[in-house]
């Protein structure tokens, strides 16, 4: 366990690659389920692995930060970012939930590019993790912004996934389990636009 009490960052951005690092191998497990055409809720005690391991390095992050007094970065920024990280692999964890309790047996076209676009935008939040460890602040700008770009195509996309449950006019239960799955997704994705904004807040202080 990292020991804390300097006034550098180094020891939570390291914590913070952690948890990213398990986000990503959930986000990865759960494209997996989205594309494998296997049962997507087999998948679901895996994820919930990564969900319980990603509250124990956000629990250690923050119990170190209450033992320092300040942060080059800031404690608050800090907090936040792993409060992001946390808040988008809940939503990997719920999005999987919702096939287990819902019993959705299948995955759709919608929820598989959702599955790449919260593949696409973990994967930026690691990269420019990695920038903030090597304080390279204004080369996380890129990540940033693709994060936004890819939060914008999952708004669209969760309309285009409502407007074709609308127009199919099934079982009413049937559309409104694919609803609740949509917005949730979505609702992941705008987590992780959450952590573009702190980030873009830290470029802004260091530029």
């Amino acid at each position: 366990m990292a020991i804390f009490g300097k006034t550098n960052d180094e020891e939570f951005i390291l914590l913070l690659l952690k948890a990213a690092d398990n986000l990503m191998h959930a986000a990865h497990e759960f494209r997996a389920a989205m594309t494998s055409g296997n049962p997507p809720a087999s998948y679901f005690p895996t994820i919930v692995e990564y969900e319980r391991k990603g509250d124990q390095l956000t629990q250690q992050l923050l119990s170190g930060l209450s033992t320092v007094q300040t942060a080059p970065i800031g404690r608050d920024s800090l907090m936040e970012l792993a409060q992001c990280i946390d808040d988008v692999l809940d939503g990997i964890e719920a999005a999987m939930a919702r096939f287990d309790y819902l019993d959705i047996g299948f995955s759709d076209k919608i929820m598989q590019q959702f599955s790449a676009l919260i593949v696409s935008c973990c994967h930026h939040l690691v990269e420019a993790f990695k920038l903030l460890s090597a304080k390279k602040y204004i080369q996380m700008r890129e990540n940033t912004v693709e994060i936004n770009k890819l939060e914008h195509e999952a708004d669209i996309l969760m309309r285009e996934g409502i407007r074709s449950i609308f127009l199919s006019k099934s079982d009413p239960y049937h559309d409104f389990k694919l609803k609740e799955l949509y917005e949730r997704l979505e609702e992941t994705t705008d987590r992780c636009e959450d952590a573009a904004d702190v980030l873009q807040a830290i470029i802004l202080k260091h530029s």
